[in-house]
């Protein structure tokens, strides 16, 4: 029995090691940056950690430039600078120059998808600046890959970011009924880096943003709400900072008019400064109707500018299809420039501090 017992056990202890020996004889890609170098070159950044005992986390960082923009191609030039082989199979964030995103993506985002080591949950990313300098930016102790991660998940789950990964990434691009969207980075000051708008896509390429400053409003009409801070003005010029708790999204079709549709949002927040005196029940009410109007006009903007740009990042096009059945994508095509959409916020403020 224990000769059996002996037997099976071998096989496991091999495996473990067999799994170290393989891990110590590669580098582990965490991060993946693509520049444009000139007009028909582009050059292929990647990040590798370097773990030392009782040290912080180091980073490698190898750089190769190829005349293709198929990141196959990018990966076998860095292959050759690397002194152990490259492997996808750990990288978290992936980084394209505004140049890079402008051009189109659907050559350098194939790789990924094939790879079937590479996971799903992969952040996209667009660079203000150049991807290797994103890349080469401070990151303490953590490096890159965990930071860069870790502040878009942050931002994804408690502030004005909506969700996006490789998953949704492929999903609007390859689907007919939206367009894919993508967090932009940028060096803040100190040499950090810092989210600066989201990028917004037609296909594959980026045609338009949307700034820090309007992001609350494109989440709270294409995705729910956690947290985040919004600061406004109200008739008499009191300033107010509103943080909002959570949020409701409901899309109404007119199944008789599919040129029609209503976006009814509910969001509960509470005050965070107020710069007039005692606040009142008066005051309050003022407070949601502004919040309410602001939503509105800036909602309504924004879907005018998808509309001219001829895209839909609200999935807008597979909503109405859902309910209207028999609704083709020609028809589609003639309905969404002349779409009518109506804006129903409703703010609901729940703490105010000092209520008179």
């Amino acid at each position: 029995m224990k000769r059996k017992l002996l037997v099976l056990l071998i096989p496991l202890f091999l495996t473990g090691c067999l799994e170290k020996e393989i891990l110590d004889d590669v580098n582990i890609i965490t991060v993946v940056g693509f520049d444009m170098v000139g007009s028909d070159q582009m050059k292929g950044t990647v990040v590798i950690p370097v773990y030392t005992q009782d040290a912080p986390v180091e980073s490698e960082i190898i750089e190769s430039t190829s005349s293709t923009e198929i990141s196959k191609d990018i990966l076998t030039h860095l292959q050759r600078k690397s002194s152990d082989p490259l492997v996808l199979g750990k990288v978290s964030v992936v980084i394209y120059s505004e140049e890079v995103a402008e051009k189109g993506l659907t050559n350098l985002v194939d790789t990924l998808q094939r790879d079937a080591s590479v996971g799903s949950r992969v952040y996209l990313t667009v660079a203000r600046e150049d991807a290797s300098s994103i890349m080469k930016a401070k990151f303490g102790n953590r490096g890159a890959a965990a930071y860069i991660s870790n502040l878009i998940r942050h931002n994804v789950e408690s502030r004005d970011v909506p969700k996006t990964n490789l998953h949704i990434f492929l999903y609007d691009l390859y689907s007919k009924d939206s367009d894919p969207f993508l967090p932009i980075l940028k060096k803040g000051e100190g040499g950090s880096v810092e989210i600066d708008g989201l990028a917004l896509f037609k296909g594959d390429k980026m045609v338009s943003e949307i700034s820090n400053e309007k992001l609350i409003f494109f989440k709270l009409i294409a995705d729910k709400y956690t947290e985040g801070i919004y600061a406004l003005k109200l008739p008499k010029k009191e300033q107010v900072a509103i943080k909002a708790i959570s949020s409701h999204r409901k899309i109404e079709v007119n199944k008789k008019d599919p040129s029609k549709l209503t976006i009814k949002v509910k969001l509960s927040g509470v005050v965070q400064q107020y710069t007039g005196d005692m606040i009142t029940p008066k005051i309050k009410h003022e407070m949601e109707k502004a919040f309410e109007k602001e939503i509105i006009k800036e909602s309504k903007q924004m879907i005018e500018q998808f509309k001219e740009l001829e895209i839909d990042p609200l999935g807008l096009q597979d909503l109405v299809q859902s309910h209207i059945r028999g609704l083709h994508t020609k028809e589609w095509k003639e309905i969404y420039p002349r779409l009518s959409v109506e804006i129903k916020p409703e703010v609901m403020i729940t703490e105010t501090g000092v209520i008179e």
